[in-house]
């Protein structure tokens, strides 16, 4: 049973996961961050209990990881020591294959369960002062199964993430999560900043609305963090870019050559895709299982 939670990490999503847990749980939570003023914010607010450290490690039944994927796995291997045995570790990074790769034997031989994680929340903006209580309420949270997946802890802690507003829990691979997030969120954030880059940028007050709002928002993004996600998840990420640079070649070169009709045609197969998603995505929600 999770009783005492660590929050490692206390920016965007790891100060609202303290926040949430506060909100929705009766656990008892203690947290660190790199800047310890922030931890000393938490605790005035009266949003975690107190430190995480050696001590309070052997109390957390649950530890949830916010820190950059190379950190966490950092972080791991350095307090391992000091860890609850049969507590279940939680990352929250956009990037599974690494992570669980080197996690999830080195916990099991420990005495202790890592599940690679990533809820699907977040805004353009990062850091504790962004955080909030109801960043994750109806959202996804992705978990990851593999050989070392203890059934009756993995239920329990799905239980956990739902308890805190989570609508879906999408269990999945660590291999599946890095192909598909390639392209549902690192291309969205890759051509968001690239878009966002053409000088005719500066003459757009007055000319633009949603559509440039929609497809710009990302571009504000923590480009430590995405720098290292698009490097550990390089292979599938470029696989995408070859396909979305082949499709907007398509585009200008129907248009260079004054081809309206293919362009037509392009433009509708487009639209069909569009309506083929929204179809899928009803259907998802209607027969997902929590």
């Amino acid at each position: 049973m999770i009783k005492t939670v660590g929050i490692v990490g206390l920016g965007l999503i790891g100060g609202s996961m303290a926040k949430t847990v506060r909100e929705t749980t009766t656990c008892r939570i203690y947290a660190c961050n790199r800047s310890k003023n922030i931890v000393e914010q938490a605790i005035a607010e009266d949003v975690i209990h107190g430190e995480l450290n050696a001590d309070t490690l052997k109390e957390c039944d649950l530890l949830i990881l916010n820190l950059y994927a190379r950190r966490n796995i950092e972080y791991v291997k350095e307090n391992i020591a000091f860890m609850k045995k049969g507590a279940i570790l939680v990352d929250s990074t956009g990037i599974k294959g690494s992570v669980c790769e080197e996690l999830s034997d080195f916990c099991e031989e420990n005495g202790v369960h890592f599940i690679g994680g990533h809820p699907m929340a977040g805004i353009e903006k990062s850091g504790y002062q962004y955080s909030f209580f109801g960043l994750f309420n109806n959202a996804t949270m992705i978990l990851c199964k593999d050989h070392n997946t203890d059934e009756a802890l993995f239920d329990e802690t799905k239980a956990f993430f739902l308890k805190l507003g989570f609508g879906k829990i999408r269990v999945t691979t660590a291999a599946e999560h890095d192909a598909v997030i390639a392209y549902t969120s690192q291309m969205a954030h890759l051509v968001s900043s690239a878009y966002i880059k053409s000088p005719t940028c500066e003459q757009r007050y007055g000319f633009s609305a949603g559509s440039f709002k929609d497809l710009t928002r990302v571009a504000y993004l923590n480009e430590d963090m995405w720098t290292e996600l698009f490097a550990e998840n390089r292979e599938h990420l470029l696989a995408e870019l070859d396909v979305f640079i082949k499709n907007v070649q398509d585009y200008r070169d129907v248009l260079a050559a004054e081809d309206y009709d293919s362009l037509h045609k392009m433009l509708a197969e487009g639209r069909i895709c569009k309506e083929n998603d929204n179809r899928r995505e009803e259907e998802y929600k209607a027969t997902f299982e929590k």
